[in-house]
């Protein structure tokens, strides 16, 4: 077994990049004086949280290139057919409204504290670089990144080394819920990372769950941007409407089970 396809030097090196987002995105937010303040945030913490995603695939990236290694082949950037990309859509709208009714039973579980759910001051920004700034972090950046460590790198390794998937999409899932440092979502962004990991080791590629992962992301921001009125247009006695969460569960259940890889025109 070569050293990059060794599990400790996996976990050694994905801690490393970790680390490293984290430095950079700290050196930024302390160029912002709304820290200390207490005020609306500025553009140095907007570019800490766009910098820290950046950052988490780069040393892995960078290590990958100068070692002669293909990064199609190393983050399971694979090309997949027209059919897989389509059950992806279904699959993730049917996913993103069943993760949304158990988000609900959560919190009335694990009610989340008051100041946690404040998340204004990070998400509304005061001007439109800003505001694109955090739609590209959140929505493009964030997915791509993390599905490229956790399900294209991480996953990938532990699979072939331990030869077994239930095992290797188990243990990454619970790395990639660590490092998010939310306990109050804990549950369900480990169960979402058993879908992305399952998804991305069934369709042998991380497109899909890039797609449903940028869903997950940019239906949170809608609704945060929106605001209270629009989500609760969805409900029915502090539920999810019945009937919408009907048109989910087919969704996820014809989409998962068609999108797996089939012979067809890759895109």
């Amino acid at each position: 077994m070569s050293r990059l396809t060794s599990v400790p030097f996996a976990f050694g090196i994905v801690i490393f990049s970790f680390l490293s987002s984290i430095l950079i995105a700290g050196i930024l937010s302390a160029l912002d004086p709304a820290i200390l303040s207490g005020t609306n945030l500025g553009i140095f913490s907007y570019l800490a949280l766009f910098f820290a995603q950046v950052f988490l695939v780069t040393p892995i990236a960078i290590f990958l290139i100068r070692k002669g290694y293909k990064l199609t082949d190393s983050f399971r950037i694979n090309p997949i057919s027209k059919n897989t990309f389509i059950f992806s859509l279904m699959l993730s709208f049917g996913i993103v409204i069943m993760s949304s009714e158990l988000n609900i039973i959560i919190d009335s579980i694990f009610p989340l504290p008051e100041a946690f759910l404040n998340l204004d001051s990070l998400l509304s920004p005061e001007n439109v670089f800003s505001l694109l700034l955090v739609f590209l972090t959140v929505v493009i950046i964030a997915p791509i990144g993390e599905e490229m460590v956790f399900r294209g790198f991480l996953q990938r390794i532990l699979e072939r080394s331990w030869g077994d998937i239930t095992r290797a999409i188990l243990i990454s899932s619970l790395f990639f819920t660590l490092i998010h440092f939310n306990p109050y979502w804990a549950i369900q962004i480990y169960l979402m990372g058993l879908i992305l990991g399952y998804l991305s080791w069934l369709t042998k590629s991380i497109y899909p769950s890039i797609l449903l992962h940028m869903s997950i992301n940019g239906t949170s921001m809608l609704f945060i941007f929106l605001g209270e009125s629009a989500e609760k247009s969805l409900l029915w006695k502090g539920h999810i409407n019945p009937l919408l969460l009907l048109v989910g569960f087919f969704a996820t259940w014809y989409g998962l089970r068609n999108v797996h890889p089939k012979k067809g025109v890759a895109l």
